[in-house]
């Protein structure tokens, strides 16, 4: 079944980034981390125009220390011309930025590639706008969050901040977990088992111990839920149960993306049985945000998760100065991240020292009063 309508938004400052979640009841609709220093989906960035890109109407473009692809209908640029363009997708594995052409925006003279014209918008205030009728509470774990936000949303937002002694986003990063799990279970017992690959992502639909058609009916409710939190897009394949009910299965399926608020297309069954369909890419997938290559988590993501959890311990523990035992690469990542190291340690009030232990794995890190 489909999940009710959005009721709540969690905003949650920590060092380094802000993280968003979209909530329905205690489960997680989407996600955004918004890590500090890097453009993401909707930023206006300058770029400098380069060679026209082979077999395709796209040029590259410069956007500062990485290359985008620019794509057009019919506008023809010069190579070395500077422009303003979106970024619709940051760059990722294998894969060039993907930008749009902004009309009318000015462009400083002096611009060099990759500065920021304008940046990107707010989770908030798209979430806001699409589901204001149903959300309840916006809550925010900062007072300078929750004002920040009232000047965004206006004063008709119901915007609080947390006061009590629990983690408010620890119901998010339980939906985070498994968002990031290949198998998402199904309450008839049955699975889908999600894969992307560079292609494609294949989505296989286990029925377990249920019938088929009970089976396919949650696998697509559940595949709907899966392509929003985990931000799936681009080519899609669904290896649905074969059925003689299958016929309905595209319009079942279009029925549960309806309120997608990326375009989402139902191209049908394949001739051997796959539902095929596409969704707009826009952004980065959860896994690309949080991830390696690999599936690991990548040494910025358990950086950022230690000093979050360094300036908890402190205040639980009531801890002046906390020590922080890492992975050798996660202290050379937290040597990148200074300005977020310094945040930690402005909210403790104290002192945060990192040390590098060779025998940790890169996901392990240890915390104690120091």
């Amino acid at each position: 079944m489909p999940l009710p309508p959005p009721d709540s938004i969690l905003v949650a400052r920590g060092p380094g980034e802000t993280r968003y979640a979209l909530m329905s009841g205690e489960t997680l609709v989407e996600i955004a981390h918004r890590r500090d220093g890097a453009p993401y989906e909707g930023a206006v960035l300058f770029a400098r125009i380069g060679a026209a890109a082979p077999g395709m109407r796209a040029v590259f473009a410069d956007i500062g220390g990485a290359a985008g692809l620019l794509k057009m209908k019919s506008t023809v640029l010069t190579e070395g011309a500077g422009v303003a363009v979106v970024l619709v997708v940051p760059p990722r594995a294998g894969k060039n930025a993907e930008l749009a052409l902004t009309p009318d925006m000015p462009v400083p003279a002096d611009a060099k590639p990759g500065a920021v014209l304008r940046a990107s918008p707010d989770p908030t205030v798209a979430w806001w706008a699409r589901h204001g009728a149903t959300i309840t509470q916006i809550i925010c774990t900062r007072r300078a969050e929750a004002a920040r936000l009232k000047g965004l949303l206006g004063a008709a937002a119901p915007i609080s901040v947390h006061t009590g002694s629990g983690d408010v986003f620890a119901v998010a990063d339980a939906g985070i977990a498994e968002a990031l799990d290949p198998v998402a279970p199904l309450p008839c017992g049955g699975s889908v088992i999600i894969e992307s690959t560079a292609a494609a992502v294949c989505i296989d639909v286990n029925a377990g111990p249920a019938d088929a058609d009970t089976a396919n009916g949650e696998a697509l409710a559940a595949v709907a839920r899966e392509l929003r939190r985990r931000n799936l897009a681009g080519h899609i394949l669904v290896d649905v149960i074969p059925t003689r009910r299958k016929a309905a299965l595209s319009r079942l399926f279009g029925g549960l993306v309806a309120d997608d608020p990326l375009d989402v297309r139902v191209a049908g069954l394949t001739p051997l049985g796959m539902l095929e369909l596409t969704r707009r890419r826009m952004g980065l997938s959860l896994a690309e945000t949080l991830c390696d290559g690999t599936g690991r988590p990548s040494a910025e993501t358990v950086a950022l998760h230690a000093l979050r959890d360094a300036v908890r311990f402190a205040f639980s523990a009531k801890a002046a100065h906390v020590a922080l035992d890492v992975a050798p690469e996660v202290v050379e990542t937290l040597a990148g991240l200074e300005g977020a190291v310094t945040e930690a340690r402005d909210m403790i009030k104290g002192e945060i020292r990192i040390a590098a232990r060779a025998n940790f794995i890169r996901a392990r890190f240890e915390l104690r009063p120091a």
